[in-house]
């Protein structure tokens, strides 16, 4: 495969984003909904602070120690990037349309994806260097190039097996032990016993919401009567982490549709952690799967012995945060060096981009 060609395909999408060191001085953050609360501490880390943050929907007056501006009171604002905070395709639209029609003239407009990953272009051309096949490199370039740009993937890119479009990761194996962090309401675990045909030495299930681990053992109970299985898959109401412990959590959902400014109090959830290392000790595992919000890095930091001593298959969320595209990628490699990685998009907006490990 020419693996060149997609490293320039890559660069290419920055042609039309030039930033030089003193534009970072000068960012309007546009937005605070969702995908501002998770990339907030990434693009502080990156120092891409913004002088003044706009909300469309008007319906705060600050956020994070910052007065919520109105565009129309920056008689300056032709100096300013303005970075649109989301990585929903329409609600970008719905931004650049508001722009438009209020005609305000900045420096330049982006997605927070665009000024971000040009940040760290490099880190992500040392990912393509090393991706295993071809479909990954171009999901990965296409899953960028989207957000980068605020749009869909296309159609004929998004891979619907997720969690087990790899052949090794859906093969028979009676000797499986399954880790799946963020089970959620058992919805892969249903999946993985059709992937599997039920033919596992063990499952579990790691979910720390209430709400949510009711759910879980419900579909339980009655995925053990229709597939006439017992004992095998093991439900713990438990988040997992690089330490044991407490932490609190929000437990409503839609996520997305709440914000640091908008927390009840009454909605925040204590639960416990664990990690993978203390629970499993130097019990033998065979596959992780994560998909928990944002804490990937963190669980994976707390498996790092039973992943140096089992290599076990890897199937991890890299979408949340914008730096796990690349840290829990050298992360991993950190740890075996010999494992081979591929990138699938399993969703349009190019959320559900999984690292499988392997």
């Amino acid at each position: 495969m020419d693996r060149e060609k997609y490293i320039e395909k890559f660069r290419s999408i920055f042609t039309e984003y030039i930033f030089k060191k003193d534009d970072f001085d000068k960012l309007i953050f546009w937005g605070i909904g969702a995908t501002t609360e998770t990339w907030w501490d990434d693009m502080i880390k990156a120092n891409l602070i913004p002088k003044y943050i706009i909300d469309s929907k008007k319906a705060h007056t600050n956020y994070k120690d910052f007065e919520l501006t109105d565009p129309k009171d920056l008689g300056d604002i032709h100096e300013y990037i303005i970075v649109i905070m989301t990585t929903n395709p329409y609600t970008n639209q719905e931004i650049l349309s508001q722009i438009e029609q209020e005609d305000i003239k900045a420096k330049m407009v982006c997605s927070c994806s665009a000024i971000y990953y040009w940040n760290y272009r490099g880190r992500i051309i040392n990912m393509l260097k090393e991706l295993e096949d071809e479909v990954s490199l171009i999901s990965l370039v296409a899953m960028l190039e989207a957000r980068i740009e605020g749009r869909l993937i296309e159609e004929n890119l998004v891979d619907h097996r997720q969690y087990f479009s790899l052949h090794r990761f859906s093969c028979l194996n009676p000797k499986e032990v399954y880790i799946d962090a963020g089970a959620f309401v058992g919805d892969t675990l249903e999946r993985f016993l059709f992937e599997k045909f039920a033919t596992f030495d063990s499952y579990y299930a790691f979910e720390p919401l209430r709400k949510n681990y009711k759910a879980l053992e419900y579909r339980v109970k009655r995925l053990e009567r229709e597939w006439g299985i017992e004992s095998k898959i093991i439900c713990v109401n438990c988040g997992l982490d690089k330490i044991s412990g407490e932490q609190k959590i929000l437990s409503v959902l839609p996520v997305s549709a709440q914000i640091e400014t908008d927390i009840d109090k009454n909605k925040l959830e204590v639960i416990k952690t664990t990690s993978i290392d203390e629970y499993f000790s130097n019990r033998r595992i065979s596959t992780i799967k994560s998909d928990i919000e944002g804490k990937e890095m963190d669980m994976l930091k707390g498996a790092e012995n039973s992943i140096k001593k089992w290599k076990p298959l890897l199937a991890i969320s890299i979408y949340h945060k914008p730096s796990d595209l690349f840290r829990i990628f050298e992360l991993i490699k950190s740890y075996q060096a010999e494992y081979k990685i591929s990138i699938r998009c399993h969703t349009a907006n190019g959320g559900d981009t999984i690292l499988y490990a392997y």
